[in-house]
Order: C-alpha cells, then sequence, then structure tokens
C-alpha cells in the first residue's frame, strides 16, 4: 500500500464553520448532546418547529464517527429480512424496513427544503453472494429475501449477476447516498438561522434534575427536555449500574475503510454489500476524474485486533481481486455499534431524557430516523416506530446466546490483560507510537509523539478497568472490552468511558 496514503475519509476536503465553546449559563427548551449526524438533524428538526435549542459536543462538530462514516443511506438492514421475521414476526420486520424508508425520505426532503448542494441522489443497493463462497445454500437465501421483500411491498428483485461482483444477488431500488460533510454544513447553518446555539469543545460534565439542567464545562443551560446522541450513550440522570446494565445490551466493533480511485464507468454507480460475515461493503460514485471506491469490511470487535497492518492488507487484497484497476489512496476506521437484537434503542431511557443508539451499520438512516423521533417525543406526537424500538425492551429480546457470547469479552480481557505482561519498555517507543509499557515495575500506557515527548497514562479504561490496547493505524488508545477509545494523550474519544485515562506523566523526553 502506498506510503503516503491519507488516513482520512474524503469528506474531510470540505470544512466546516467553527463555534464557540459554551461560556454563559443558558435557557433553552431541549438540549442535544453530540454533534454528528443524529444530533444535528435532531437539533434541526426540532429547530424547525420552534423549539429553542442548544447543541453540545466535547470536540468538534462531527469529529469522531460521523466524521468517519461510509455515508451508504440504505433501509436494508444488516440483520437479514428473513432474520428478523423469524425473530420479530412480519409486520415488526416491515415496520423496521419501512422506518429506514422514511428516514432516507426525510434526508430527501432536508436536502430539497434548504437546496443543499451535497450531491445527493437515489441510487439501488445490491446484496449479494460473497466472493468467497459458492455456496448454493446462500443463492436460495437471497432467492427467498428477495420474494420476501417484494411481499412485505419493497421495491426489490432477484438478479443472477450483480455489477462488480458478478454473483447473484438482489437488486433494491431507491437508496441513496450523498456527500456527508456538504450536509452538514447545511443544516449548521439552518440551526443558527433558526435561532439554535452550538458549542463545540464542551463536555458533558453531568444533568441535574428538578429543575433539569445540563452543567457542561462548569456552565448551566436549563432545559425541559434532554437528547443524548453521542453514538454511545453517555450516563444522563442515569445511575452507573443502570447505565451499566445497557451497556451489556450493545456492542462496539470496528470497521476498516478503503478509498480507492476508479477509471470512469468501471462499475455501476450504486451501494453493495455481501453475504460474508462480517460483510465487505462498497460505495461507488461517479466523480470528473472518473469513478471512486468506498470499500471496507473486516469488522472486528474494538481493541481485539493485534495487527490492524494485517488486517487492511487483507481488504486490498479483495479489493484488486474484485476491482484490480482500483488504485488505493486512503484507508480509515470506523466504529459501529451492534444491538443484542439487531435493532437499534431509540426513545426515553427516563423521563425528559432521550437515547439513540445501536444502528447496527447503518448509522446515517437510523441516525435520521432517531431525530425524527426525538422531535416527536418532545411535542408529544405519536410516532409509528416509539414501541418497536423502545429502549426498555428485554436484554433477551434478540436470544440469550448472542447477548451472553457478547458479554463474554468482559471478563476475558480483565482476566488475560492482568497476567500478560507488557513487552515494551519506554525506550523501545518510537516517535508517534504508544505502547503498554514498564515503568519502576508498574504498567503505563506510554505515548511518544513525533517530537519524542513522552506522555504516560494510566492504562486502565475509565468505564470498567480494563487494560487499554494501542492503535497504531488511529493513534488511539481502545478498550477490549466495552469499546471505549482515548486519544493518544488519554482524552475520551468515544465511549462509554465519560472520564479520560488518568495521566501519570507527561511531556518531556523521557528514554
Amino acid at each position: 500500500m502506498n506510503a503516503t496514503i491519507s488516513h482520512e475519509p474524503p469528506w474531510m476536503e470540505i470544512s466546516l464553520p467553527q463555534f464557540p465553546t459554551l461560556e454563559q449559563n443558558l435557557k433553552v427548551d431541549v438540549v442535544v448532546v453530540g454533534a454528528g449526524l443524529t444530533g444535528l438533524t435532531t437539533a434541526y428538526l426540532l429547530s424547525q418547529e420552534g423549539v429553542a435549542v442548544a447543541l453540545i459536543d466535547r470536540g468538534p462538530i462531527a469529529g469522531v464517527d460521523s466524521f468517519h462514516t461510509t455515508a451508504h443511506l440504505t433501509y436494508v438492514t444488516d440483520s437479514r429480512l428473513h432474520e428478523l421475521v423469524d425473530k420479530f414476526g412480519r409486520e415488526a420486520a416491515r415496520s423496521f424496513w419501512e422506518a429506514g424508508a422514511a428516514a432516507i425520505d426525510q434526508i430527501d426532503r432536508t436536502v430539497r427544503d434548504l437546496n443543499l448542494e451535497c450531491d445527493f441522489r437515489r441510487v439501488p443497493g445490491y446484496l449479494h453472494q460473497s466472493v468467497r463462497s459458492d455456496s448454493a445454500s446462500e443463492v436460495k437465501g437471497l432467492h427467498k429475501d428477495a420474494d420476501l421483500a417484494r411481499e412485505l411491498g419493497f421495491e426489490a428483485s432477484f438478479v443472477e449477476r450483480v455489477p462488480y461482483a458478478n454473483r447473484p444477488g438482489i437488486r433494491f431500488a431507491h437508496q441513496a447516498k450523498f456527500h456527508p460533510r456538504k450536509y452538514f454544513k447545511g443544516l449548521l447553518s439552518a440551526i443558527q438561522n433558526n435561532g439554535g446555539y452550538i458549542f463545540e469543545d464542551t463536555a458533558l460534565q453531568k444533568v441535574e434534575e428538578d429543575p433539569m439542567q445540563v452543567v457542561a464545562n462548569g456552565r448551566r443551560i436549563r432545559c425541559d427536555y434532554l437528547v443524548i446522541a453521542t453514538h454511545n450513550p453517555l450516563m444522563g440522570t442515569q445511575g452507573a449500574a443502570t447505565a451499566t446494565l445497557f451497556q451489556t445490551k450493545l456492542s462496539l466493533y470496528t470497521s476498516y475503510v478503503l478509498g480507492a480511485r476508479l477509471p470512469a464507468d468501471s462499475v455501476d454507480e450504486g451501494l453493495y454489500w455481501d453475504t460474508h460475515d462480517p460483510y465487505d461493503y462498497l460505495r461507488i460514485e461517479d466523480c470528473p476524474e472518473g469513478q471512486y471506491a468506498i470499500f471496507g469490511g473486516e469488522d472486528v470487535k474494538t481493541g481485539q485486533e493485534d495487527e490492524p497492518e494485517e488486517v487492511f492488507r487483507r481488504l486490498l487484497t479483495r479489493l484488486n481481486k474484485v476491482l484490480p484497476m482500483a488504485t488505493a489512496e486512503r484507508r480509515w476506521l470506523g466504529q459501529v455499534v451492534e444491538t443484542d437484537d439487531g435493532m437499534p434503542f431509540i426513545g426515553e431511557n427516563a423521563p425528559r431524557e432521550f437515547i439513540a443508539t445501536g444502528f447496527c451499520g447503518n448509522g446515517f438512516t437510523l441516525g435520521t430516523l432517531s431525530a425524527m423521533m426525538a422531535r416527536d417525543s418532545f411535542l408529544g406526537r405519536s410516532n409509528p416506530w416509539s414501541s418497536l424500538l423502545q429502549v426498555q425492551r428485554s436484554p433477551f429480546h434478540g436470544g440469550l446466546w448472542r447477548y451472553v457470547k457478547e458479554n463474554a469479552d468482559y471478563p476475558y480481557y480483565m482476566l488475560r490483560d492482568r497476567i500478560v505482561r507488557g513487552e515494551s519498555t519506554v525506550a523501545e517507543v518510537s516517535n508517534g507510537a504508544g505502547a503498554i509499557v514498564r515503568v519502576n515495575g508498574e504498567r503505563a500506557a506510554a505515548y511518544r509523539d513525533e517530537h519524542g515527548n513522552m506522555t504516560l497514562l494510566s492504562p486502565t479504561c475509565s468505564h470498567l478497568k480494563c487494560i487499554v490496547r494501542w492503535n497504531d493505524v488511529d493513534r488511539t488508545w481502545d478498550c477490549p472490552c466495552h469499546g471505549s477509545r482515548f486519544k493518544a494523550t488519554g482524552e475520551v474519544l468515544s465511549g462509554p468511558a465519560e472520564e479520560p485515562l488518568h495521566l501519570l506523566k507527561a511531556s518531556g523526553k523521557t528514554s
């Protein structure tokens, strides 16, 4: 792979406006915490209704998960349609897919209402047999899902040969794609025009009740309602025990992504994903220079991949096999939150407190749906999906085995990483790298920046005390137990952890 390859998605060519930190007390109707796609859309939809909104984020706007998106817009879920029907019944499965279709329609409507130039386009989506398999049972399952989708009212058809993959599959009409940063820019402008407040570098510290108010940056925002739109929800008004129990219904996975240039007309423009587990996915975009491919997969639980460079090599090998004309120029990591039953958790987890998480690879579709449901919840409107996706449903809703399997990681990694000794010394940590080391007989998470300055952190995740691991692709500390991620210098990048890694020693050229 090209040594000069970029580690940022192509969206980053578009800059977003900067916003101030919170420096005064406020009173609004709704506080939205988290300024990714879900939070931005929530603030926009509420402000369109005349609701006074404050949107806060502990970092820059769309700076974490919405920054790393591949921006597929599809109502076709990670869980296969026949699996949803077997698990929940035909009407529930139909309703879930209709929710995704309604969310794409909302994005379409927003683009038209705001006259946004964000490259929104309806394209087909293809679920196809894996190029790594010739299984007849996979083809039979595709026939079954195509027939079932049509019976439930969706425009789907079985095709003998899907473009690019040259494998049998299903063509789903009316999916979509867009440029996320251009879309965000339009939402931000609309929120401000509607009188909404937007604050960056403003971390939620706590939520107080009676009266409800959010404490952030030492300031208070009085509000009537709270929407937590932080990918993995923060604790809010819930106690630690309740928040920890809810976390057992979530599993955080890291997905590996390549960006590559293609000659014009190499592949039909659209969205593609296969039947492998974990599946590979592809987005093809026509552009002035030809075509652009976003190819990803190799999903693994966050913090549990020992050799990410090898993962990228495997992904590149498969890309070159199916698209030999592709020239890879970018690579990045994204994170998805899976749930115990394959459906997201969207709704109130406490009175006047709304959360949304577990989008299972459909982040932009279900994030938009979450915003629509949050708006309706605050305004007291009925919503057709509130019961289906309620937060309080049983942790065994999707089956006891998956629930137990996903939560086996915590005791395993808690024990294993306390037995396995750190393999590096401080002197062995090179510039721009990190490692778990021994300092005076104690473990430390050591990071040396590009100038040789060393930062020593406690290696213990602030969530539930697992030992973090160094991710040399993103230069982050990742927790293998519940998927928390921290910047190289210890600040929280994504939850469930809410506190940084404890600082042991900073700065100076430590040898």
